[in-house]
């Protein structure tokens, strides 16, 4: 498969899988690099990477060796039950393909009908920064290998190519699915109201950090350590007349009284709801009452 004019679509398993394979070995305590198989469908020049499973790679004397029966194995299965499906490529951790990766590489090649698998790697590193969490972009990079003859030696390089996010409909659920659980698992409850606050939280965080940025870009340009960018400074300046428009007091007002609407309204329905529970009490109460006064007063025939 030639890079050029390729449109490699990544599927959320993927990156669920590769994630989750990361931070198994973590928390085991192992720091080694993880490794695994991408599968996929590719039609004409586009390229739909749909699952990964593990690879079983051990580092040995001679080089990085893969247990071959169990790859075969896998991806057979794979294939039974995804016809469309095929090998596409190998997945690990790093900032970029180490050299020792090209070993393996080769073997993918020779045991594979895939003349030339890609290379995703997951940078483990930048997934553990604080703020990991509040960026935008994912610490995922997919690489595509060339081979070139210099001084009659076969040269192996790795040229990195653009990937998107793609998503079907029953993996947009399964994801949904998966955050909840993640969401009930952090806080210990995983209401509408709790994830509404969540995204509202992050992107004030974000918001905050990018006027940090540009407040240390305005401070860089003023102390004349960066050029600078007209485009920038008149968005900035607009940025700054759009919060000065803006009248405090004004919105302290309404937030004031869209919080005590929304008060109101909790305590009100909790009020309703105490009124319903007295309300079952008193009938269940006068049901036992009743029941206890026939009996008293209750007598036979005959």
């Amino acid at each position: 498969m030639a890079a050029a004019g390729l449109q490699v679509h990544l599927h959320p398993l993927v990156l669920i899988n590769v994630s989750d394979h990361v931070v198994r070995f973590r928390s085991a305590g192992r720091q080694e690099r993880v490794f695994g198989a991408l599968i996929g469908a590719q039609e004409g020049r586009r390229v739909d990477v749909h699952n990964s499973f593990e690879l079983c790679v051990e580092d040995g004397s001679e080089g990085r060796s893969i247990d071959l029966e169990f790859f075969q194995l896998r991806v057979a299965q794979y294939l039974e039950v995804f016809p469309r499906y095929e090998f596409l490529g190998w997945y690990s951790t790093g900032a970029q393909p180490a050299e020792s990766d090209i070993a393996l590489h080769k073997k993918l090649q020779e045991v594979s009908a895939n003349e030339n698998p890609f290379a995703l790697l997951m940078d483990a590193e930048k997934m553990s920064l604080d703020k990991a969490s509040q960026s935008e972009e994912l610490p995922v990079k997919v690489y595509d290998s060339a081979t070139h003859i210099e001084q009659g030696q076969t040269k192996l390089t790795w040229n990195e190519i653009p990937y998107i996010i793609d998503t079907l409909e029953a993996e947009r659920i399964a994801v949904n699915h998966v955050a909840k659980s993640a969401t009930t698992a952090t806080a210990g409850h995983s209401s509408d109201f709790t994830q509404h606050t969540g995204g509202l939280s992050n992107s004030v965080v974000m918001l905050s950090n990018r006027v940090k940025e540009l407040l240390e870009h305005i401070k860089e340009v003023k102390a004349g350590r960066a050029p600078k960018n007209h485009a920038v400074l008149r968005q900035t300046l607009s940025i700054c007349q759009a919060l000065q428009a803006t009248q405090p007091q004004a919105l302290q007002k309404e937030f004031c009284g869209e919080f005590n609407d929304a008060s109101l309204l909790v305590l009100l329905a909790t009020l309703t709801k105490v009124s319903a529970n007295t309300s079952d009490l008193l009938d269940k109460f006068q049901l036992a009452h009743d029941r206890k006064h026939r009996m008293r007063h209750h007598y036979p025939f005959g």
